[in-house]
């Protein structure tokens, strides 16, 4: 038994050596994620591609340096799904030159689109590989010690609330400004989608979402851990999570709501599961709380929007697509008549029958139209010419559309597996963050036309993140001949 054991160990060192990362400096390390931090910050702020630009080469040259230390990190099973992402390209560029629809356009999302992506591929790994060597918040806990980068973990976490807090401060400044008759700067106010300066409420969705979903995940580690200031770290997690809810209040989004809804259901069962042994009225008061206060917004905001009412009868008249095809013209003609005798909401409806519109297009170009952005509108001109249309409303039905079911597959492929590497790896805190932030992604993309331009790039950005955290495998004393990492 023992001569077996020193016939292993060889192997087991080297395959352990093997997936873990060589340590990386502290400047370095806290240098992407702050990087990071005002990338997200700054993301869908108007007037700031140049800072975006110079966010993205620094972060990338930090990236290929972490890179260049941890060479022996891609030659494992881990690395796939950067891999896959890679392979995704190829397909990308594969489709281009040989199966492309509209060419010039299709090239020219390849030179600012996939080039952004591309360019951000190492910041985003690198960043991935630094945040596996970070110390959890619990580290003092565990051994006694303060945690030596602690302070990175509020960098991070302002980063990715930063576009909510910037949103609630031009409320606020907009409000004082009428108040007081003050005038304010552009980049102060909420300006309308005819001005340069304007955010689209989708843009406010996606960068807000994952600031809920971290605080949901925030939430349940407090409950679940004996941490230090608990209550202040509660109030601030619950704080984050109003404070969304109030963005999508004031955006009056329905998908916000929806999907945040979700999150917090998540949420508030594990945390029911986590603390059934353990139960007590004062439990009980934060469940209740929490629901009343979820039911108390969502009653306001289905007063707030009377397409709820409808849903089922407008959904009824978007089955007729042949019959009533108002669908095509973006209100140019009209809308229907619901059996209520009201006009059709125009969200329910057009949204109802574009998604079968483009599952039907997908079943005709199983391959891909071509286009990230807007292959639901070119395919509708070339089988409809007076048609009018734009995008299906659901990124995950555009994209596929665009890209075709291979290249959707790929990029699911490498965020699947990218989170079950991240699972099993040394950092779970930073796991179970990954896990929460690209899950509310992944949710709000089956129903808001977030399928173009800077939300592909931030979801191939977070999914090659993952993956970059995934390479950093927990060291395993025994490894079994057909595990090989």
């Amino acid at each position: 038994m023992t001569k077996s054991k020193k016939m292993q160990s060889p192997q087991t060192h080297y395959l352990n050596h093997q997936a873990t990362p060589n340590e990386t400096s502290g400047a370095v390390k806290i240098a992407l994620v702050t990087l990071f931090a005002l990338l997200w910050a700054i993301w869908i702020q108007p007037h700031t591609i140049a800072l975006r630009q110079i966010v993205l080469t620094l972060g990338s040259l930090l990236g290929l340096y972490v890179m260049s230390q941890n060479l022996h990190l891609f030659k494992t099973r881990r690395a796939i799904p950067i891999y896959l992402i890679g392979l995704l390209f190829a397909w990308i560029t594969f489709h281009l030159f040989f199966l492309s629809h509209q060419y010039e356009l299709q090239l020219a999302e390849y030179l600012t689109i996939w080039k952004r992506i591309a360019w951000g591929v190492p910041f985003a790994i690198g960043l991935g590989i630094a945040l596996s060597q970070l110390p959890s918040q619990n580290a003092k806990n565990q051994d006694g010690s303060m945690a030596k980068y602690e302070g990175v973990w509020w960098i991070f976490y302002a980063g990715i609330v930063a576009p909510t807090v910037i949103y609630l401060i031009r409320t606020v400044l907009m409000l004082l400004a009428g108040k007081f008759s003050w005038q304010l700067p552009n980049f102060a106010m909420h300006w309308p989608s005819t001005s340069t300066w304007h955010i689209t409420k989708m843009s406010t969705v996606f960068f807000c979402l994952p600031a809920l979903a971290l605080a949901c995940s925030q939430c349940i580690r407090v409950v679940n851990q004996k941490t230090q200031n608990a209550f202040v770290l509660m109030i601030l997690y619950v704080g984050t999570i109003a404070a969304v809810l109030t963005v999508f209040y004031l955006e009056n989004t329905k998908n916000g709501f929806v999907y945040s809804a979700i999150l917090i259901m998540a949420m508030l069962v594990q945390i029911i599961v986590i603390r059934k042994s353990q139960w007590s009225w004062r439990d009980s008061a934060i469940i209740l709380l929490a629901v009343t206060g979820m039911t108390i917004l969502g009653v306001r905001h289905i007063q707030q929007n009377d397409s709820w009412k409808t849903l089922a009868s407008d959904l009824r008249v978007a089955q007729q697509l042949e019959k009533i095809d108002a669908w095509k013209y973006y209100g140019t003609k009209g809308y229907p008549i619901n059996d209520l005798g009201k006009t059709v909401s125009i969200t329910n409806y057009e949204r109802a029958a574009w998604g079968q519109v483009a599952v039907g297009m997908i079943g005709e170009l199983p391959l891909g139209y071509g286009l990230v952005y807007k292959s639901f509108g070119y395919y509708g001109k070339d089988k409809w010419p007076d048609s009018i249309l734009f995008q299906a409303h659901s990124a995950w039905l555009d994209l596929i559309l665009g890209i075709g079911i291979p290249g959707v597959f790929l990029l699911v492929l490498a965020a699947v597996l990218a989170l079950k590497n991240a699972q099993q790896a040394t950092s779970q805190f930073w796991s179970v963050i990954a896990l929460w932030i690209l899950s509310s992604i992944v949710l709000l993309m089956a129903t808001t036309e977030v399928s173009q331009q800077i939300y592909i790039d931030a979801l191939v950005f977070l999914i090659l993140g993952v993956a970059g955290l995934g390479l950093h495998q927990r060291p395993r004393s025994r490894i079994s001949g057909a595990a090989v990492y």
